[in-house]
């Protein structure tokens, strides 16, 4: 199995460079005109139809089970070597290094109840690259912050085919 190692440095919302997370994170503050969280209904897909590859949703569930699903994943999100798909929960994902970073990023989003943007400093067998990453408060119902919008821009194609290939032959 690949070896790996994350690290998420919280940069400040206004330096929001990548197209596709700009235009998520000003139609998410337009649509939440000031309250901490928009409601999962209210999201128009139209709207940020840029950035649909690039996001995940993420709920909190107490049935089939308590965990982290994995509500929507877009193409660019979706990783089956390590069980990011549609449906899936967080605490199965694998690697380890993985499912600990992204249950604690995805964790502490749904605590802190704040739109959160990153740099994430990756390491995956001895390769180097880093990516940028928009967690965006959500909820299914009521004022309770019980899902994320996760936003992803990662690098050039080619170095995620070549992490891709690895992870397939590991």
């Amino acid at each position: 199995m690949a070896t790996g190692n994350l690290r998420a440095i919280e940069r400040p919302l206004d330096a929001i460079e990548e197209k596709p997370l700009a235009q998520l994170y000003a139609y998410w503050r337009a649509t939440a005109a000031g309250r901490p969280i928009i409601h999962n209904k209210e999201l128009r897909p139209e709207n940020f139809a840029t950035a649909l590859q690039h996001i995940a949703i993420v709920e909190r569930t107490e049935t089939p089970r308590a965990g982290l699903r994995i509500r929507l994943c877009g193409a660019d999100m979706e990783n089956r070597a390590f069980g990011i798909v549609r449906g899936a929960y967080l605490e199965d994902v694998v690697p380890q290094w993985y499912r600990t970073h992204v249950l604690g990023e995805v964790g502490g989003a749904l605590a802190r109840c704040v739109p959160i943007h990153q740099r994430v400093e990756a390491e995956l067998d001895g390769q180097n690259f880093a990516f940028t990453r928009l967690l965006l408060p959500l909820s299914s119902g009521g004022p309770v912050c019980d899902m994320v919008l996760v936003a992803t821009v990662r690098p050039s194609d080619h170095v995620v085919n070549a992490i891709r290939a690895r992870l397939s032959l590991a």
